[in-house]
């Protein structure tokens, strides 16, 4: 490629920072911890055919495959979060004050699916 042209690859599949900022969304009245924190997320290309690296299904590993060998007839998979870890939260609920563990909160890792 030649730099500048816009044909430059993009990045490969990675986690990347998400900062969520309860005070920026409206919801600092009710939250009290966290106020802010990183949920990250996943961007960028997933190469064809795919390895292991990244944590393709079965199903992925064969789109890849036809999409190497026909880029016409599918797509590629897509960068997806395939681990993600809960987040404790302390917030109000009515006039009470609770603290819940939320499930898929925080994108640990990311793959192609």
């Amino acid at each position: 490629f030649i730099p500048g042209t816009g044909s430059e690859p993009r990045p490969l599949c990675r986690r990347v920072d998400m900062w969520v900022d309860f005070d920026l969304i409206g919801w600092d009245a009710w939250i009290v911890y966290p106020k802010r924190y990183n949920a990250y997320r996943c961007e960028g290309e997933c190469p064809t055919p795919l390895d292991d690296s990244f944590s393709p299904t079965n199903h992925a590993y064969m789109q890849s495959l036809l999409h190497h060998h026909q880029p016409g007839r599918v797509s590629c998979p897509s960068c997806v979060p395939t681990r993600l870890s809960p987040l404790s939260m302390l917030y109000y609920d009515s006039d009470d004050l609770a603290l819940h563990h939320h499930e898929d909160m925080v994108v640990e890792e990311c793959g192609c699916y």
